[in-house]
């Protein structure tokens, strides 16, 4: 059967089958040879980017240091009950208010939400006073050590042709534990 085929078709032949192998091969070795060259490729910039960034942190230690340590007084020591913390946090804003003789006409806790790490209170304060005592106010409560921030604000004037201010302050306290 094979003695009838000329030589130029043993050679197609032989090509065909050593075209296929080579085909073969490329699929079934080499390509999953450089896939896992690739992937493994990546992971080392992966590794470095990763290993740039905790270098970069282990440089800046002292200064991450010093920034942990001015915030660790913000970390609750005893666990206190929401109903504490709430009280802590209205005696704590009414004392900034008499502290700058801003009048609160209303005081009332609105919700309590926990999250992972920390809890979040959130009071509504209704003040009456001057535009600058209730500045005054507004920029002890955001300094104040118990991380009270103000939310929302609404400011209307108390009458027409009056100095006074009536503000209802959505401020809230967060407790980290």
């Amino acid at each position: 059967m094979l003695g009838n085929i000329t030589s130029r078709e043993k050679f197609l032949g032989f090509a065909t089958i050593g075209i296929a192998l080579l085909a073969l091969a490329y699929n079934f070795a080499i390509e999953p040879l450089i896939g896992q060259w690739n992937a493994l490729e990546g992971e080392i910039r992966e590794k470095e980017i990763l290993l740039t960034k905790h270098n970069r942190v282990a440089n800046n230690k002292e200064a991450i240091e010093k920034s942990y340590s001015e915030y660790t007084r913000f970390f609750v020591k005893e666990k206190k009950t929401p109903d504490e913390e709430s009280a802590e946090a209205l005696g704590n804003i009414e004392k900034l208010a008499r502290g700058t003789n801003t009048r609160i006409t209303n005081i009332k806790p609105l919700t309590v939400k926990n999250f992972e790490h920390h809890t979040k209170f959130t009071f509504r304060v209704t003040t009456e006073s001057s535009m600058g005592e209730l500045t005054k106010f507004i920029y002890d409560l955001q300094s104040s050590e118990q991380l009270l921030k103000i939310e929302k604000m609404v400011l209307r004037a108390k009458e027409r042709s009056s100095d006074i201010v009536k503000a209802v302050l959505n401020v809230t306290k967060i407790s980290v534990f």
